[in-house]
């Protein structure tokens, strides 16, 4: 197929397929002439991935095409690329970095230390600790310590153990496709995708439990 195909079959504009063309996202095609090229279902597959990286993982360019040179590299496993392009996409909640004072890099270093051993001791879980993840958990637990609120690393136990099976089930969908790059694609629609589905449902869930403590309580937003 000719750019102007490749454009309407992946739902990319030409321009932008030109752009990933010029920053290596995107191989280059097979030439036919001195100004055409001939891109097959691979450039389509591909500009998934990358769509799937900018747009709906909120990557930069640097990022997207790091993720793409371990997809091609034979050197690393299926695991590693996957972690790889997790591990590249935003956090979807920062709270404040703690003051960087002796004292509070010192809390922060005792409270992620906690926190990994708990995931690791406790739950079984096996995941390094280079893990991005844990920084946004350190932070969360940090910023509601400071205000005063309760925040146990104990407590974490039951969201490990509430989700885990989650996990467990969209990674069976992604171990069915063989194709790295689409299931890089998959990896990334998962994360940060279901979120907020994740997020939603525990609001809905905050809503249920507080009305059946409060039975004969109007519900916030029943019209009068």
């Amino acid at each position: 197929m000719q750019l102007s195909e490749l454009s309407e079959r992946s739902g990319v504009s030409a321009a932008s397929v030109k752009y990933y063309l010029r920053e290596g996202l995107l191989p280059a095609g097979t030439p036919v002439s001195a100004r055409k090229a001939e891109y097959d279902d691979d450039h389509l597959r591909r500009l998934r991935l990358i769509r799937a990286m900018l747009s709906v993982g909120g990557m930069s360019v640097s990022q997207a095409r790091d993720v793409l040179a371990v997809a091609e590299d034979p050197a690393f496993g299926r695991h590693e690329r996957l972690g790889i392009a997790q591990y590249l996409l935003p956090p979807q909640v920062t709270p404040p970095d703690p003051a960087p004072d002796a004292a509070a890099h010192a809390a922060w270093t005792a409270l992620r230390a906690e926190i990994l051993a708990l995931l690791r001791d406790e739950l079984g879980w096996q995941i390094t600790e280079f893990a991005p993840a844990l920084d946004t958990l350190t932070r969360a637990l940090t910023t509601l310590r400071d205000l005063g609120y309760r925040a146990d690393v104990a407590f974490l136990q039951r969201y490990g153990e509430a989700l885990r099976p989650i996990a467990e089930a969209e990674y069976q969908v992604i171990e069915e496709i063989p194709q790295v790059e689409e299931a890089i694609e998959a990896t990334i629609a998962y994360t940060v995708l279901y979120e907020p589905v994740v997020l939603a449902l525990r609001r809905l869930a905050h809503e249920d439990v507080s009305a059946r403590l409060h039975p004969g309580t109007p519900n916030p937003g029943t019209p009068d």
